[in-house]
């Protein structure tokens, strides 16, 4: 990785950089797919959409998932054709010849096997369901298309001790919508894989977050950390309290009339709140940093993944390409998770896509007692401009990026890609890229 590396725009919109992602990103690396609970029994079966292929994950009687591709192994007919989501799938028929397979992958049925060649039909290597690798982590359901990829924790490393702290596993989807928007993948990531914009975008933040976002790389992944509960240093007032760090002392018990502080004590006291309760509740406070406690950590799970982590509920964000293989058409997938106290229920989620700009975020997403004001506040904000950007990168004026240090996730995310576009295995790339020691150490 070198400091001379600069982006080029035609990344964001050639369909020859669109089929070289898919032959050496896409098919290479791990995924994040279905929550574990989204398939909870026995022959529960998630239809989930990566590009131009459709996964199936299947619970099986043991317990265990196992991945198919969604493809009759005798014309090529798409298995199950309903949407993106939760089916339940005793076996999978074939609608169009009625070829039968067993959750096992097993081909069970064919009419009129005697028209055959025994030598084929008979052979399970020839007519089982093909398989791709899945393996669990933090309540997900994570896959890879590449027989030969390293294991999921390997691929994760670090990372993956970082995100154990938060326990996952005990959160549950409040929310999960898709959006449907004219940009590539890249463009949507790259909105969410900085804060530098937070400044003019999002300034509202600054009366109560730092924009400042300390960066760590972490081998092919990286994170970065917005300190939450006190005024960014570029905001005027930094003593006497706003309406937004009231709400904050509100939401942790604290009663804003009596603290006696200054605005800038707001995010110790908020993290002096929640230690007071660890081991109470579900949220998992004991086993946070300091600055966990306040602040939201963002993870770039490369390349196609951000989880932006808080005590009481996290957002995963998730970057596909679109299955018409359009590389200026993709999906985001905006997922609401939250672990819920003893006898608390929320309402099932109603999985849509929806057309970019045609409905408002506030209309689209419903959170209900998860509600955060930045969630709510600067979403909506961001994804109203990537379609712009595309736009723009497709400019005969717009020759590279201009990128600063705030941005340095974007160079470091697009110098991986490169990296295995030009062949670089992913198991090189692993072993080579630093892990840079935490911006944050916890405080």
């Amino acid at each position: 990785m070198t400091g001379e590396f600069q982006v080029d725009p035609s990344w964001y919109w050639s369909r020859e950089r669109a089929e070289q992602e898919w032959e050496h990103v896409w098919t290479r690396v791990w995924h994040m797919g279905p929550r574990e609970e989204e398939i909870a029994e026995e022959d529960d079966v998630m239809i989930h959409t990566l590009g131009r292929e459709s996964l199936l994950f299947v619970r099986l009687a043991d317990g265990s998932v196992r991945g198919y591709f969604n493809v009759c192994r005798h014309r090529g007919n798409r298995l199950m054709l309903g949407a993106d989501g939760p089916a339940y799938a005793p076996r999978f028929t074939c609608a169009f010849h009625g070829w039968a397979f067993g959750l096992d992958g097993g081909l069970e049925h064919v009419p009129y096997r005697e028209r055959f060649d025994p030598a084929v039909i008979d052979d399970p290597a020839c007519t089982s369901l093909r398989t791709f690798r899945v393996e669990s982590f933090a309540g997900w359901l994570w896959f890879t298309l590449d027989d030969a990829a390293p294991g999921l924790r390997e691929y994760l490393g670090p990372m993956a001790d970082k995100l154990d702290a938060y326990r996952m596993e005990r959160a549950q989807i409040v929310d999960y919508k898709t959006f449907e928007f004219a940009c590539n993948w890249k463009t949507t990531l790259d909105a969410f894989n900085e804060s530098y914009h937070f400044q003019t975008l999002h300034s509202e933040i600054l009366a109560w977050g730092n924009e400042d976002a300390p960066i760590t790389l972490v081998g092919i992944h990286s994170y970065m950390v917005n300190e939450y509960g006190r005024p960014s240093p570029s905001y005027p007032e930094h003593d006497k309290l706003n309406p937004a760090l009231e709400m904050l002392l509100t939401v942790n018990g604290i009663d804003p009339a009596e603290f006696a502080g200054r605005a800038d004590d707001v995010r110790r006291a908020v993290q002096d709140a929640k230690r007071a309760k660890q081991g109470e509740g579900v949220f998992p406070y004991d086993t946070l940093s300091n600055s966990q406690l306040s602040d939201a950590y963002h993870y770039m799970l490369f390349p196609t993944t951000h989880l932006n982590l808080f005590p009481e509920f996290y957002v995963a964000m998730r970057y596909r390409p679109h299955p018409d293989g359009d590389p200026e058409r993709m999906y985001f997938d905006f997922i609401m998770c939250a672990p819920l106290a003893e006898g608390e229920t929320v309402p099932p989620y109603e999985h849509r896509v929806v057309r970019g700009g045609e409905e408002s975020i506030e209309d689209v997403l419903k959170w209900g007692a998860r509600q955060h004001p930045v969630v709510n506040e600067v979403l909506g904000q961001d994804v109203d401009l990537v379609e712009h950007v595309q736009k723009g990168l497709r400019s005969q004026s717009f020759t590279a990026p201009i990128l600063s240090s705030d941005e340095r996730r974007i160079g470091h995310f697009n110098q991986t890609i490169d990296a295995l576009i030009r062949g670089r295995s992913i198991r090189d790339l692993i072993a080579e890229s630093p892990v840079e020691t935490d911006a944050i150490p916890g405080d």
